[in-house]
């Protein structure tokens, strides 16, 4: 009998002893840089509440003002591919499905390239046709924030053909 009531007293004693009171714990979440040795890690986690130092607080709805989608970089990114691919050339309407896509291509990877060009997704559209005199009329249409969301044009014509390059640029919220 004297025996079963040691083993009890020495299971309780073991049992307070591996249990931390909660003094114990208010004490290690107050003092900066204590260890818990009983972590799996040896006690080199820091707390989870802290937050990374480069996150911002806010959430952004709308381009600052210089965040705009930069107009006059596009145009002049579209004029200078068109009159390096087209100048001198003359049409011919199996070759014109390629300049179309390397036009189209070259613009696309001009614009995600430029650092000035941040958070907004765009869309590169060109047509090319055979300048015969008749007139032409292009039309787009899209559904957007007007506020941040925006639309470029630019043709590039010579005596045998005229080419369009629409970019259209909205903003990733």
């Amino acid at each position: 009998m004297a025996d079963k009531q040691s083993n009890a007293e020495a299971t309780k004693s073991v049992q307070a002893s591996a249990v931390p009171k909660q003094e114990d714990k208010e004490q290690k979440k107050k003092t900066p840089g204590s260890q818990n040795s009983g972590s799996a890690d040896g006690g080199k986690t820091s707390e989870k509440s802290e937050k990374p130092a480069g996150q911002p607080t806010a959430y952004s709805m709308r381009p600052a003002f210089g965040e705009m989608f930069p107009l006059p970089t596009i145009k002049n990114i579209m004029n200078n591919v068109m009159a390096d691919k087209l100048k001198d050339k003359t049409y011919d309407k199996d070759v014109a499905k390629t300049w179309t896509s390397e036009i189209a291509d070259e613009v696309n990877q001009q614009i995600a390239s430029s650092s000035k060009v941040k958070r907004y997704k765009h869309v590169v559209q060109v047509m090319l046709g055979q300048e015969l005199g008749a007139g032409a009329t292009y039309n787009s249409r899209c559904c957007w924030d007007c506020d941040c969301d925006t639309s470029v044009s630019e043709v590039f014509s010579n005596t045998s053909l005229f080419c369009v390059c629409t970019v259209f640029g909205t903003y990733q919220y």
